[in-house]
């Protein structure tokens, strides 16, 4: 049996009450990693917690001491697994309800958006991004989620 793509860690209980949160998860990095021409070995962990410790996270490693939706820290290479991913809770809340969509559509995006950092994917130039975002748009739409880039904030 092959080892598993992903391993969830949870330290903020309010994210235990979204119906099938990691099996959604999961399935969209299952997706990505099939689509994937290349891809970092191992397990990668994805932290379910809050804005406060994703605001000590982003300050200690990114010096930007603040919430934000998604952190995702590749490993060293020798390592031998891809790295980890933390979702803020309460940001990934404010964001859904802004769009109008399910908060368990955001966290899939995120957690597929995160993993797609840790393989090497990126948007910082037009075409990186461009490419980084048409996959998570077909894996999403494969999970009945609509595209997120074209989803208004409301106001």
């Amino acid at each position: 049996m092959s080892e598993p793509l992903c391993e969830f860690v949870t330290d903020y209980d309010a994210w235990t009450e979204i119906d099938d949160l990691e099996a959604v998860c999961e399935r969209a990095i299952q997706i990505a990693a099939s689509r994937m021409t290349e891809r970092r070995p191992g397990t990668a962990v994805i932290l379910f917690t809050g804005d406060e410790t994703v605001e000590v996270l982003n300050g200690q490693y990114r010096a930007r001491p603040r919430p934000t939706n998604v952190l995702s820290f590749p490993a060293p290479e020798r390592e031998g697994y891809p790295g980890d991913i933390a979702l803020a809770y309460q940001t990934c809340v404010a964001e859904a309800g802004a769009a109008g969509i399910a908060l368990r559509d955001r966290a899939a995006h995120l957690a597929l958006h995160g993993f797609l950092h840790l393989n090497g994917y990126t948007h910082d130039e037009d075409a990186a991004a461009e490419a980084m975002e048409a996959l998570e748009t077909a894996v999403l739409a494969e999970l009945g989620i609509a595209d997120p880039y074209l989803i208004p904030e409301r106001q």
